[in-house]
This record gives structure tokens, sequence and C-alpha cells, in this order.
């Protein structure tokens, strides 16, 4: 007879817990189900979080490694240029999505859409993972802009925001049609249309 292995360490929790709330939502993984998955006792869940609270910023925390782990070998590629590299973050964050049917989406969206009315500490949490990725961006579009790539009037760290703010929207539209036209549309207009051709503008 095949035994599951025990889970005691709070990493693992974290991890199970984070794929748990992305397939189903915070609200509905309750602990009893991370118990079940993570095969662990009963009550274990507040050895290591003092609350549900506290395990939601645990999975945000380990969502934005995550996606720091996956960016890097991109945006650190200098064989390829900034713009280009924004574009293959985004391309590689739809991919992962089109891996899942078109399901999970993005963390960050999905507390944003289900917690920021009902916890300050998580809003907060969220609003500092979202300040960092518009960061790493706008950095990327600012070597961009020095290159000529991009128009000089604009604001890079607006762009970045507005970037991350259309994606999150066509991510929605696109767990909503099943689809990931969406995410192709977004794209198509910024980066073949939107943020190309500054000698014609």
């Amino acid at each position: 007879m095949v035994t599951m292995k025990r889970i005691h360490n709070k990493e693992d929790i974290v991890q199970i817990g984070l794929d748990l709330v992305l397939s189903k939502g915070f609200n509905a993984t309750g602990v009893e189900t991370i118990l079940k998955q993570a095969n662990i006792p009963k009550g274990s869940f507040y050895n290591f979080f003092s609350s549900k609270e506290e395990f939601a910023l645990a999975i945000i925390d380990r969502y934005v490694a995550d996606r720091n782990e996956l960016f890097f070998p991109i945006i650190s590629d200098e064989s390829v240029s900034p713009l280009e590299r924004v574009k293959k973050s985004f391309e590689k964050l739809i991919a992962i999505f089109e891996d899942y049917d078109c399901s999970k989406g993005c963390l960050l969206g999905n507390l944003g859409l289900e917690m920021s009315d009902h916890s300050e500490n998580v809003r907060q949490c969220l609003e500092q993972a979202l300040e960092g990725w518009t960061t790493g961006l706008s950095g990327l579009l600012l070597q961009a802009q020095q290159e000529q790539a991009i128009p000089a009037n604009l604001d890079v760290e607006m762009l970045a925001e507005n970037l991350i703010s259309s994606f999150q929207g066509a991510l929605l539209r696109s767990k909503i049609k099943k689809s990931p036209e969406p995410l192709r549309n977004f794209i198509h207009f910024y980066f073949d249309i939107f943020l190309v051709g500054k000698e014609e503008q």
C-alpha cells in the first residue's frame, strides 16, 4: 500500500496552497483543503501561519519570487533589444496561461479582485508586487527610449503601469472567453502598432 508523504515544510505548504488558490480562488480554498492536499494533521496550518491572511501574504511572496526567477533570463538577455525583452516577458506569461487551458491566470490580478476590499494588508502586498513589476518594466522601457526605439515624450513608468493594467484586463477577458485571443491582441496592438514606427509619429 502506497502512503502519501507528509509535508512538514512551510515552503512546501505555501507552494501547495498557491496552486490551490490559483485554481480555486482564495475564499474557496479552505484551510482544511490545504491540510488535506499537503497531508498534514488538522491544526498544523496554524503552526506555520497565525491566520489565513498571513498565508495569503506568503503565497504572494512565493508567486512574486517565482515570477522574478521566470523573468530573469528574459530581462537580462542583452543580445535582445530592451523592447523585445518586455514583449517576451508578457509572451512567456501568455504561454503559461495557454498551457493551463486559459485558466488560473495571474495571482496578483486574481487576489486583487477578490481581496483588495477586504484585507488592507493583502492589498498593500499586492500593490508592492505590482510596483516592483512596474519598476522592472520601466527600466527596460527607459533603455528602449534611450535607444530611440520608442518616443522620447513617453513617460516610461506610466507606460509600464499601463502595460500591466492592459495585460491584466486582457487576461481576465481571456479567462471569460476561454481563449488567448484577447492576450494575443494585447501583444499585437502594443508591440506591433503602438510602440513601433517612432519615425512616423
